[in-house]
Parts: C-alpha cells; sequence; structure tokens
C-alpha cells in the first residue's frame, strides 16, 4: 500500500468567504431599504378634504376626498369629465377635471378619493387615480337581535 493522499482542491480561503458574504448582506440590505422606501414614499402624500385644498396647498399634488355632488363630460374624453366635489364636514365644493377610468361605483352621491393638483380654482387629477369608497364599509351595522322568544 502505499501512503499517498488525495489531494484536495483549494477553495476560497476563509477570510474571502466572509467578505463576499459581508458584501452580499450589504447589497441585500440596501435593496431592501430601497423597496420599503418606494412602497412608503407615495403614501405620504396628505389626504385633504375639499375645505383644506384651496389654503397653503395650492400647485402641491394632494389626495383630495369629498362626495360627488354634479358630474358633467366623460373621463375617456380628451376634454375630459368635469365634477364637483362636496367637503365631507363642511358645504365647500371644489371643481374637479379629470381623464382616465372611471370606477363602476362612480356615481353622484359617492365618497371618492382622487390625486391631484389645485391651481388657479379647479383641482387637475391625475389619470387613473379615481377611487370610490364603498359606503357600506363606513355605515353602522344594524345589531342583529339576540333575543329568543320562547313560548
Amino acid at each position: 500500500m502505499s501512503d499517498v493522499t488525495p489531494a484536495i482542491p483549494d477553495g476560497p480561503k476563509p477570510g474571502i468567504r466572509h467578505i463576499r458574504l459581508v458584501i452580499a448582506m450589504a447589497i441585500a440590505s440596501l435593496l431592501g431599504t430601497f423597496a420599503v422606501y418606494t412602497a412608503f414614499a407615495d403614501s405620504s402624500m396628505p389626504v385633504l378634504g375639499v375645505a383644506q385644498a384651496s389654503t397653503g396647498y395650492e400647485g402641491q399634488k394632494v389626495r383630495l376626498e369629498g362626495k360627488v355632488t354634479k358630474t358633467t363630460g366623460d373621463a375617456a374624453d380628451p376634454r375630459g369629465m368635469r365634477f364637483t366635489l362636496q367637503d365631507n364636514v363642511h358645504s365647500a365644493t371644489i371643481p374637479v377635471e379629470y381623464r382616465g377610468a372611471v370606477p363602476d361605483a362612480y356615481r353622484v352621491g359617492r365618497a371618492i378619493v382622487i390625486d391631484g393638483t389645485y391651481e388657479n380654482g379647479v383641482f387637475t387629477a391625475v389619470p387613473d387615480t379615481l377611487v370610490t369608497k364603498c359606503p357600506s364599509k363606513y355605515q353602522d351595522k344594524a345589531t342583529p337581535s339576540t333575543s329568543s322568544d320562547s313560548s
């Protein structure tokens, strides 16, 4: 028998493996931080009622909420759809210009949320940002009768 031991191939040295691991972890951490930042960056837009939109937010991109009181035009038309939005608390109204998709639930009397900018007395909406609020989610639910009749 011979005393020859098989040669073990040289792999990366332990120090190099740790450096690779640290670099990979740093890159993963940066990518994760970027993903979280981009997810929350858009939600930092202020949500305003109609009464607040014209006070100090002129020219800034905001999210506006209110109740539709009147609608004219067609959102698919190049001239767009025009509607009046009323504040949920006060009687203040604001004219809105909108182009883009309109949800099936959109109608006069429905509460909506929309993104855009307020300039020169008109709220110009960002296309395809019109969202209707579901009224059943915000209404008090009737409490079911828990009493049972026993004869």
